[in-house]
């Protein structure tokens, strides 16, 4: 019989591949067992099995650590006590400020101009008194000699007592007239660096809402506010020594803690420690990024066995 040529391809395929096989599984590749799972090769990665081992329970339980920032210890943020335009913004960012130093002033036309008109209501007042007051003493005189009725004598004393009530509301109104004068004028509350300019001069600053013009801040001495793990309450307190180190500066300090908030902050579980840093020389700037670090085995009052945070301390250091 004869085949076709189509025919005889597909006949003669299975044929060698079952060939080739054979030859394979005869040589250097043997089948490998049902039973036995492929071997995965293990993945060399950073911290597996190393690292693990150097990250002790002894590492966590010597220190706390935790990051901050610093702030100024004061703050003004200064705006006007009236409205009005800025006629002059004396000082600039950056430029160092003694407290009651001037820094900028307001348009002050209209204040003056009341200033004077005050001015002239307390000398028409004046003299509205003085003639009251000559009119009272004669018309007393003729009264105590019995010359004029009491009833006359009675209006001239009234109208003595309402001009140096007059006089009075004069000078309250002169007063006034002053103390906003005065306003348009602001002066610093505190020394410090001037770290924020917010308006121009020609622009108008308003009293309500309160028209920010400068930010001046105190920065001879800086807070540092750092938040801690939760435990740190059990070690942390007033007057320890923290170990600070400022990143973008690569400085480190050693600091007292002025104080422990008492609160905890349900979202991370931290705790804020705040202690002051020495900036005289101005290097440290508010905002900074502060990482912080307590040694526990420094701590001076250390947790009683009988506290939680006691028995998991001493538990990490003995180990298994």
């Amino acid at each position: 019989m004869k085949l076709r040529p189509g025919l005889a391809a597909a006949f003669l395929i299975p044929i060698a591949l079952s060939g080739c096989h054979k030859k394979k599984v005869g040589g250097e590749l043997p089948l490998a067992s049902a039973s036995a799972p492929p071997e995965i090769p293990a993945l060399a990665t950073a911290g597996s099995a190393d690292d693990a081992s150097d990250a002790s329970p002894d590492d966590e339980a010597d220190h706390l650590s935790g990051t901050g920032t610093l702030k100024p210890r004061k703050e003004a943020k200064l705006g006007p006590k009236a409205t009005g335009n800025l006629t002059s913004i004396k000082v600039d960012e950056g430029d160092t400020v003694k407290k009651g130093e001037v820094l900028f002033t307001l348009d002050s036309s209209q204040a003056y101009i009341g200033v004077q008109q005050a001015k002239a209501g307390v000398q028409a007042a004046n003299v509205g008194l003085n003639a009251a007051e000559l009119d009272y003493k004669r018309t007393k005189a003729l009264f105590d000699r019995g010359s004029i009725a009491p009833a006359t004598f009675d209006q001239v004393k009234a109208r003595y007592d309402g001009a140096k009530a007059q006089l009075e509301q004069a000078k309250a109104a002169l007063n006034m007239a002053q103390r906003y004068a005065s306003d348009t004028v602001t002066r610093s509350p505190i020394s410090g660096v001037v770290t924020a300019k917010l308006k121009s001069v020609g622009e108008t600053a308003t009293m309500m809402p309160p028209t920010i013009v400068l930010i001046v801040q105190d920065i001879d001495v800086l807070e540092l506010h750092a938040r801690m793990p939760e435990r740190a309450l059990s070690y942390v307190k007033a007057g320890d020594t923290i170990h600070v180190h400022i990143p973008s500066l690569d400085t480190n300090r050693d600091v007292k803690v002025k104080r422990v908030n008492p609160s905890v902050d349900p979202r991370s579980r931290t705790i804020e420690v705040v202690a002051d840093l020495d900036n005289e020389d101005h290097k440290l700037k508010p905002g900074m990024l502060v990482e912080v670090r307590y040694d526990v085995a420094e701590a001076s009052d250390p947790p009683e066995q009988g506290d939680p945070a006691g028995k998991s301390a001493a538990k990490a250091k003995v180990g298994p």
